[in-house]
């Protein structure tokens, strides 16, 4: 017997036995593949639906106005979204910091807690900034974005989350913003992790708001070996003031210099958020999985051998749906993602 026989041989011996074992116990393997089916889909339960994630648009910072309610004269290239004032403007103040030299007789704490203080003297330098020209004068308190309280779901936050005055959020928040709490926090990791969600992370959590940047990227670990730490002070305004913000780049440059800054300032993002997926958008995949169902019933329609058309019809559409569901399920918590278009 060649080498190809046997081969052959074991695996329709394999096939049988797999056969055989779901036939002698089919109520049992129903329930495993319905409880891996729901496991590797646990990640989705948190994504938003297709269709309905924020799309962007970047403009050009300079002689940059307000979008009117009205479209006025040829649209271009505009998306159709962009016509209305937007609902807040975001800046965000990017910092770097590093303990510089690093002592070997340093903890690995000491990486990030030195460069996180920094956090309270720009917070005050950036509430104290005021800005005056021919026009007036001008100040964070009067162009921020003004909260008055928390909606139910963040009530749980409320002591790292800004309740009341300008929505501005930084690290500093986990500490309510006081030097005194941070300086006589014993365990800076406990407090900024206590309010990470259990299990996996499908979606961005409170830490990822508070420092602006993923988590990953914060450099806010034990085993950051590179001892350099990053996070954002996140500035909501309520209009957007040019010359405001521009003053306040120029102050944070001149009192904190940095050679090797490459962030780009001549560009605008524009983030639009669209409206929950309604039902009638869901009719068009409803119907492709009907079609799918009607196809295969009607193939083996004269099968003799397969006892219930419907239900290798209903099986056949189910396996399509689940194994659909799993790949982007596993690819979303492997941070992948996936796409319609091979990429």
């Amino acid at each position: 017997m060649t080498v190809s026989e046997r081969l052959q041989k074991r695996i329709s011996a394999a096939f049988y036995r797999h056969g055989l074992l779901c036939a002698s116990y089919p109520v049992p393997i129903i329930l495993f593949t319905a409880v891996s089916i729901l496991a590797c889909c646990y990640p989705l339960l948190k994504l938003p639906l297709p269709g309905t994630g924020p799309v962007e648009f970047t403009t050009g910072v300079r002689d940059y106005t307000t979008p009117p309610s009205e479209p006025q004269g040829d649209p271009g290239d505009l998306p159709d979204w962009y016509c209305s004032p937007p609902v807040a403007y975001i800046q965000q103040v990017l910092v770097k910091a590093a303990v510089v030299p690093w002592d070997s007789r340093l903890v690995p704490v000491d990486a990030f807690r030195s460069p996180l203080a920094q956090v309270f003297t720009l917070l005050e330098e950036i509430r104290n900034h005021v800005h005056r020209d021919s026009s007036g004068v001008r100040s964070l308190e009067s162009l921020c974005l003004q909260v008055t309280d928390l909606l139910p779901g963040l009530r749980r936050m409320q002591t790292v989350l800004p309740e009341h005055g300008c929505l501005l959020v930084s690290p500093g928040n986990y500490w309510q913003n006081q030097r005194e709490r941070f300086d006589s926090d014993p365990d800076i990791l406990r407090t900024v992790h206590q309010h990470e969600p259990k299990g996996l992370h499908t979606s961005a959590t409170l830490r990822d708001l508070l420092f602006g940047v993923p988590g990953k990227h914060t450099g806010v670990s034990l085993h950051n070996r590179k001892h350099v730490v990053t996070y954002t002070i996140t500035l909501a305004l309520r209009s957007y003031d040019a010359r405001f913000l521009g003053s306040l780049r120029s102050r944070l440059k001149q009192l904190h210099p940095s050679v090797n800054c490459s962030l780009r300032e001549d560009h605008m993002v524009h983030v639009h958020f669209k409206e929950e997926i309604g039902i009638a958008e869901l009719i068009p995949l409803v119907t492709t999985y009907i079609i799918l169902f009607a196809y295969i019933y009607f193939s083996t329609r004269k099968i003799d051998m397969v006892k219930s058309k419907w239900g290798l019809a209903l099986a056949a559409v189910v396996t399509v749906l689940s194994s659909l569901l799993m790949s982007v399920g596993l690819c979303t918590l492997f941070g992948l993602t996936p796409t319609l278009n091979g990429g």
